[in-house]
């Protein structure tokens, strides 16, 4: 049955701060993939109706001009309009989803049969819900009014507003889809600390997905290309093949592969002699033009974004994630970051979740384990919660600067266009736009962080848009 799916940001988007200072939570990859590329690819081949688009992205309204998905229909008027004509069950997805393609077509298959609506909660709010398209206009009148509300208290500046709670009204009585139980027993990912632990399957569920597409193109949030006519490196399209029918046979004696039909690699990858690729605990995938170089340690699960290089000497974990053109080297483990972020010299990372356009200079370098092995206590800018893992490393929002030397105690969370350089560990949170981190530092002239990101993205054949600037003066007014 065809289905409309709207893919939602409500009041738990504070958990997945600093990340989400600047990202929709549906566009913050856990894995390979995030909430609304699974989307995406779950709904692959189906038919949609002439005049109507993939579905509604609903979001924070500063954001919604960075996004960069085609055929997508953003904010809440255009959804609105389009819903309008739409006569398909409405499918509502938030963005904190599991990571699992699986259970993102199953909910999307389930939809209108056997039950013609459902409702999917957790302890954080709602997951999902099929309504009918009359009663999923009126709910997005109701959404669209909560986030009016969130907007005037000024919480998408400031951690000092807390964001207003958002329920859906009159949907009590619906049951949960009829799904295996053990899907829906996972429940949504709760807090930002929890992309780590769920990176493993989620790669794995991921590359089975991917493994049977061909030229899939991922189309990332905020990244507007270059002017220049060059295709961007994202733009290439994903492919993915064994190493076997990737590297020629000399290629492959020059690496040290545990199993090569458990490295998966796409077009234009380039590995260094010397490389070991250990795939006892999951399987390894470099996107397209990845550069590996000589005397590096791989360990699967892991995902290489397109563009990455990592350098000579690097050894990287399983059970981590890494966007569009990466530069990784040192010692980095259980982590996800961003793209176009940099950790190009020596220094630990560990269980560390990392945003976009952030610098990490020479031996910096974040604790993820407590001396006691006790469990660890973060701070999103709400005061501490108790995180309830044992390792959680470095939380840093887009933008972010570190200088050499930093170091980072368990847990600690750094926001959107900081700059950490004053000697001696920083506290376990810092703001936004902080200069230097310590407490009573001064605050980060926002003209100043615009000139910076300016030349940072150009350098790496992007532009920074007036959509951008915009974010990064909204931030400036909490």
């Amino acid at each position: 049955m065809s289905v409309y799916p709207i893919l939602f940001e409500d009041a738990s988007l504070a958990q997945f701060r600093p990340l989400a200072w600047s990202t929709p939570v549906y566009e913050i990859r856990c894995g390979i993939l995030n909430a609304r590329e699974r989307t995406d690819l779950a709904r692959s081949g189906a038919t949609v109706p002439e005049g109507q688009g993939k579905g509604g992205l609903l979001c924070r309204s500063g954001l919604e001009p960075l996004h960069g998905a085609r055929g997508w229909t953003v904010g809440a008027e255009a959804v609105a309009r389009e819903l309008a004509t739409v006569q398909e069950p409405v499918v509502w997805l938030s963005g904190r989803l599991p990571a699992n393609p699986d259970l993102h077509a199953a909910l999307l298959n389930a939809a209108g049969a056997p039950d013609p609506e459902f409702i999917w909660r957790d302890s954080h709010g709602l997951l999902a819900l099929c309504l009918a398209p009359d009663r999923a206009r009126v709910l997005l009148e109701h959404w669209a009014a909560w986030m009016q509300t969130a907007t005037e208290s000024g919480c998408w500046q400031s951690s000092d507003a807390g964001v207003p709670d958002w329920a859906p009204p009159g949907v009590d009585h619906l049951e949960a889809p009829s799904l295996d139980p053990a899907l829906l027993a996972q429940g949504g990912l709760g807090f930002i600390w929890d992309i780590v632990p769920a990176t493993a399957e989620a790669i794995e569920g991921d590359l089975a997905r991917l493994a049977v597409e061909d030229r899939w193109c991922r189309e990332p949030f905020g990244l507007a290309p270059a002017q220049n006519g060059d295709t961007p490196v994202w733009g290439h399209g994903l492919t993915l093949r064994p190493a076997g029918e990737r590297l020629p046979a000399v290629g492959l004696l020059s690496c040290h592969m545990t199993d090569p039909n458990q490295v998966w690699l796409a077009e234009g990858v380039e590995i260094a002699p010397g490389t070991a690729f250990d795939t006892t605990a999951g399987p390894i995938i470099l996107d397209h033009g990845t550069r590996v170089g000589s005397h590096v340690a791989l360990e699967g699960p892991l995902y290489v974004g397109p563009g990455s290089r990592i350098k000579s000497g690097a050894c990287i974990y399983g059970e981590s994630s890494f966007g569009i053109g990466n530069r990784l080297a040192g010692e980095i483990g259980e982590s996800t970051f961003g793209d176009f972020t940099n950790k190009q010299h020596e220094g630990f990372i560990g269980h560390a979740v990392l945003g976009a356009w952030i610098n990490l200079g020479a031996l910096t370098t974040c604790s993820d384990l407590k001396n006691n092995y006790g469990p660890v206590r973060v701070d999103l800018g709400q005061g501490p919660v108790d995180s309830g893992l044992r390792f959680v490393g470095l939380l840093m929002g887009d933008h972010a600067k570190t200088a050499i030397g930093s170091l980072f105690n368990t847990g600690t969370c750094v926001g959107f266009a900081s700059n950490i350089f004053d000697g001696g560990m920083p506290p376990k949170y810092v703001g936004n736009f902080q200069w230097g981190g310590q407490a009573g530092c001064p605050v980060y002239a926002v003209e100043k962080a615009v000139e910076t990101a300016a030349v940072v993205m150009s350098r790496r054949g992007c532009q920074f848009t007036p959509a951008h600037a915009d974010l990064f003066q909204s931030l400036t007014r909490g």
